[in-house]
């Protein structure tokens, strides 16, 4: 796809998104149809995702976890790194830990890297 044909495309879906909002749809409504480029929702001003994780573990339904995984349910990886759009990667790992929580992904990390998180919140 050229520019051009990107542009017209993005601009669609744009169309598609502000339409669903002034039919009052949802932030979460509209990230469940699950059938927009991550540009267009970030462009929109949509979160990328609605589901915010806690300490402990929060069970999702079917359509989240349909949500957050790729478009085609398919785990890639590309030239050493998992998932070459970090939009999919990230919502997968929102998605990840909301089902686990922060504290078992505390409870999981290696000491080091418990270290370097230490740091980096420090410096905030």
């Amino acid at each position: 796809m050229d520019r051009r044909d990107y542009e017209e495309f993005l601009n669609t879906e744009i169309k598609k998104i502000e339409d669903l909002k002034a039919k009052g749809l949802m932030e979460k409504d509209i990230l469940d149809l699950n059938q927009f480029s991550y540009e267009a929702i970030r462009l929109c001003g949509l979160p990328l995702t609605y589901l915010i994780p806690k300490s402990e573990p929060q069970k999702m339904t079917l359509k989240e976890w349909d949500t957050h995984t790729s478009s085609e349910h398919k785990w890639e990886f590309y030239d050493g790194v998992p998932f070459a759009d970090c939009n999919e990667r990230d919502r997968i790992m929102l998605g990840l830990i909301y089902s686990s929580g922060l504290k078992h992904l505390l409870e999981i990390l290696p000491t080091k890297s418990k270290e370097e998180l230490i740091k980096l919140l420090s410096r905030r």
